[in-house]
């Protein structure tokens, strides 16, 4: 039993880092049964990582915590009181205060700004820290999306939710892989996969420029009915070519991400590969 009367289980998810931790997670599982370790066929980065610790996890509430332990696993039991009173599905944790670097800390606030203007998606300060019914784990591994983001999947449940703010510590060892360039990948492939606001966008940009092109054919029309124009505007033509060629392959960019994305879907690759764990049967990742 654990220190709050629970049973537990410890799942560990090896992302195949560069610190090789399986040999450790091996060790621990072997000495203690209610740890349990997968081990991913690659590097797949942090959220489908969880996502095969969401597959693996059998107990009524599952709670997420990343290893590098700047969220204390002691708040895990303050997590699980507040879900039970609240009598929500979820509690995530507002991350308040925190102590990385002033840049670290201005890039996440961008990568949550660049989310809430193009994909009209209000996500507050908030990670993967939390802990989650076992009503929402069923319903988030129903998503079968190639990519996933699990603060924002949470929120499409529609299941009710609270936050709890707790302040991070510093980072016992190792430093950040979410560098500023990651961020922003990131949050363009968060908006692509979970909103149409950019076609929309690109879709009003044409309609505006097409509407401000047919004003000028006509102004020029009558200018030069007029005689108003007497030399051709080389300089301006060339800037409107090169303007108009510009924003021509934007648009033409923004659609192919899109279009990306659906290829990605349709191949119907696995959404991740697992090498091994240290429990039997191996589990397949669900497709």
């Amino acid at each position: 039993m654990g220190a709050a009367g629970l049973t537990w289980e410890l799942v560990l998810v090896d992302d195949r880092g560069s610190d090789e931790p399986w040999p450790i997670i091996s060790e621990l599982a072997a000495q203690d049964p209610r740890v349990r370790g997968i081990q991913l066929a690659r590097n797949y980065g942090q959220q489908l990582a969880i996502w095969a610790g969401l597959e693996a996890a059998k107990g009524a509430w599952v709670a997420v915590i990343d290893c590098d332990l700047q969220d204390d696993p002691e708040a895990i039991a303050k997590l699980h009181q507040e879900a039970i009173r609240a009598r929500v599905d979820a509690v995530v944790v507002d991350r308040g205060e925190w102590s990385d670097s002033a840049f670290r800390r201005a890039a996440s606030r961008i990568f949550y700004r660049l989310i809430r203007l193009f994909a009209g998606i209000h996500l507050q300060n908030v990670g993967n820290f939390g802990i989650y019914s076992r009503r929402m784990v069923d319903m988030l591994l129903r998503f079968e999306e190639q990519e996933v983001f699990l603060p924002l999947m949470v929120s499409l449940t529609g299941l009710r939710t609270t936050q709890l703010r707790l302040d991070r510590s510093d980072r016992l060892v190792g430093k950040s892989s979410y560098s500023f360039g990651r961020l922003v990948r990131m949050a363009m492939a968060v908006i692509v996969r979970f909103s149409d606001r950019p076609l929309k966008f690109s879709a009003l940009l044409g309609l505006l420029f097409s509407f401000l092109a047919a004003a000028a054919s006509v102004y020029l029309l009558v200018g030069s009915m007029l005689g108003a124009f007497t030399v051709p505007g080389w300089t301006s033509l060339v800037l409107s070519v090169w303007f108009l060629s510009g924003l021509i392959m934007l648009v033409l960019g923004i659609h192919g991400f899109y279009l990306s994305r659906v290829f990605a879907e349709v191949r119907r690759r696995p959404r991740l590969l697992i090498e091994g764990t240290t429990f039997a049967p191996t589990l397949p990742a669900k497709q």
